[in-house]
């Protein structure tokens, strides 16, 4: 984040993938000195089924590092779970989506989706602005009370999104490691 600010993200979403039914950001806080948090695009876009399961092939380089990997996909726990059988994911696959999220009682002026026509995510809404793009990473440090996030990512354009060692090396970087 090029503002050097630290915005406190705390979750507890529906997994679709491997792991418990709900993940939270104090479980994983317990056991990880921080968090990438891979957004996907949505259920269509081949450059986030690629990224996700080339994260799932680095997951233990994350492991090795106390570094948690999850996804977050703007969609249903159905859908999240359609990913992770279909594409064979070893973490754990949040479905996290504002739309879904409303309620007839929500903000009419709420942010727009993003300039590509993304869904707007919920609980990572944070992440999402700072990336920019998706797909696109953000990283949360959970050494603290509470989970800040310190790191974002998306691409030059909607086709690229960090690499699973670009990611694992921003996380170490933020981490001062």
């Amino acid at each position: 984040m090029s503002d050097g600010m630290h915005w406190i993200v705390r979750f507890e979403l529906p997994n679709g993938g491997p792991g418990p039914d709900t993940v939270a950001s104090e479980d994983l806080a317990a056991e990880f000195d921080a968090v990438v948090v891979l957004l996907l695009r949505d259920h269509y876009c081949q450059v986030s089924r690629d990224r996700a399961m080339a994260y799932s092939d680095a997951f233990e380089s994350f492991a090795a590092e106390d570094v948690a990997v999850v996804g977050a996909l703007p969609d249903t726990e159905d859908r999240a779970t359609y990913w992770r059988r279909r594409y064979d994911l070893t973490y754990p696959v949040l479905a996290d989506s504002a739309e879904l999220a409303a309620t007839p009682d929500a903000d009419a002026g709420a942010a727009p989706a993003m300039t590509d026509g993304t869904p707007r995510f919920d609980a990572f809404a944070d992440v999402e602005t700072g990336a920019d793009t998706l797909p696109g990473i953000g990283v949360l440090d959970t050494r603290s009370k509470f989970p800040r996030l310190i790191y974002t990512e998306g691409g030059e354009t909607l086709q690229e999104c960090p690499s699973p060692d670009e990611a694992l090396d921003a996380a170490l970087d933020a981490l001062d490691r």
